[in-house]
């Protein structure tokens, strides 16, 4: 990643910066509240080391800069609260500060980070995990769903991962594995423990596509949204797809109210942590490339059995990793058969335990 200081730019080293066509930009700035006092009180030398009598450029002018280079902001963070020495505070504190809403709006040096946007309408190999837990009165909805796939363009890969179900969704699986193993490859997973985070690992453990994505075995998302973002996430590998239930109007009895509620009071609350909006903390539905999949399992993060879901990790992951995360609006239907396999007070429990671990890291 190349990174650069503002303060340190004139309008041509920035232009031909842009113009170097790295994948990735991280230029620091000064914060609005510090800008006019570093200006008025001239502290250019000993303490602030940057030249205050030149026009500075800002951050709207270097936003506006990148979309004209084809470059897109993932997010903006705060680093530095204060010019002064911050030494004896711990380095956790300082990480939870920053994050705070009105004193990461107060900091003394921002930071945002741009990626390259290629978009690559590649053919490559697209694997699909669906974990399943008696879902044998969704047949038919699994029967819709791989007939739908028939029409995405690229080859598919189908992991079912079926998690030690008290009826017949084994057989049900197995049999749409014979059924239609003409048009996929699919394979049928038996997992090893419990929860949907492990079903997820274990399904992507095998998978060999480049684009990867999580679908839920009940189908509440509408099929034809989640194709349609499978195929957006396909076009550059920067881009997590994070899918959106709470933008359309949701069927009735589609949430619970304290799910609902539950689910906005997280989104609010990442959206802070990780300076992004994001509007859906808990949908099932996600897509993202193999190369975000590496660099989680290379620091660990994707093996980590905290999460209960998985969703939380991805979404965390994504901003430290300097992935663009984009809302996908989807429609969200009630279930047809079943119930969640859910607990949601312990569930939302651990998803605190999660937030507190990002909180204080250096995300």
């Amino acid at each position: 990643m190349k990174s650069v200081n503002s303060w340190n730019l004139t309008n041509n080293k920035l232009h031909q910066l842009f113009k170097n066509n790295n994948e990735f930009i991280s230029i620091k700035v000064r914060g609005n509240t510090w800008e006019p006092l570093t200006r008025w009180l001239k502290f250019d030398s000993r303490i602030f080391k940057e030249t205050t009598r030149k026009a500075r450029i800002t951050l709207c002018d270097i936003e506006s800069l990148a979309e004209i280079y084809n470059y897109r902001s993932i997010r903006w963070k705060a680093k530095k609260l204060t010019p002064l020495p911050t030494q004896l505070i711990p380095k956790s504190l300082k990480n939870i500060f920053r994050k705070l809403p009105i004193i990461k709006q107060l900091a003394y040096e921002l930071e945002i980070v741009f990626y390259k946007y290629n978009e690559n309408n590649s053919n490559h190999l697209i694997s699909i995990v669906i974990p399943a837990r008696n879902e044998a009165g969704n047949k038919e909805l699994l029967i819709n769903a791989l007939n739908k796939f028939k029409k995405i363009p690229n080859e598919l890969e189908i992991i079912f991962v079926e998690g030690n179900s008290n009826d017949n969704t084994y057989k049900i699986l197995k049999d749409l594995k014979e059924g239609f193993s003409d048009f996929f490859k699919i394979s049928l997973l038996k997992q090893t423990a419990k929860g949907k985070k492990n079903a997820v690992v274990e399904g992507f453990n095998i998978s060999s596509g480049e684009t990867l994505a999580i679908i839920d075995s009940d189908f509440t998302v509408d099929i034809d949204d989640s194709i349609s973002a499978i195929l957006e996430s396909t076009k550059n590998e920067n881009i997590l797809i994070n899918c959106a239930r709470t933008t359309f109007p949701m069927e009735k009895d589609a949430m619970r109210w304290a799910n609902y509620i539950g689910n906005r009071l997280f989104a609010i609350f990442l959206s802070i942590l990780i300076n992004k909006p994001v509007s859906d903390s808990l949908c099932g539905t996600k897509v993202f490339s193999r190369k975000f999949f590496r660099l989680m399992k290379q620091n660990g993060s994707w093996d980590s059995k905290s999460d209960p879901f998985g969703d939380f990790t991805i979404i965390f992951e994504a901003a430290n990793n300097n992935i663009k995360i984009l809302n996908y609006p989807v429609r969200y239907y009630a279930r047809k058969s079943g119930a969640p396999n859910i607990s949601r007070w312990i569930d939302g429990l651990k998803l605190l335990k999660v937030c507190w671990i990002y909180m204080i890291s250096d995300i």
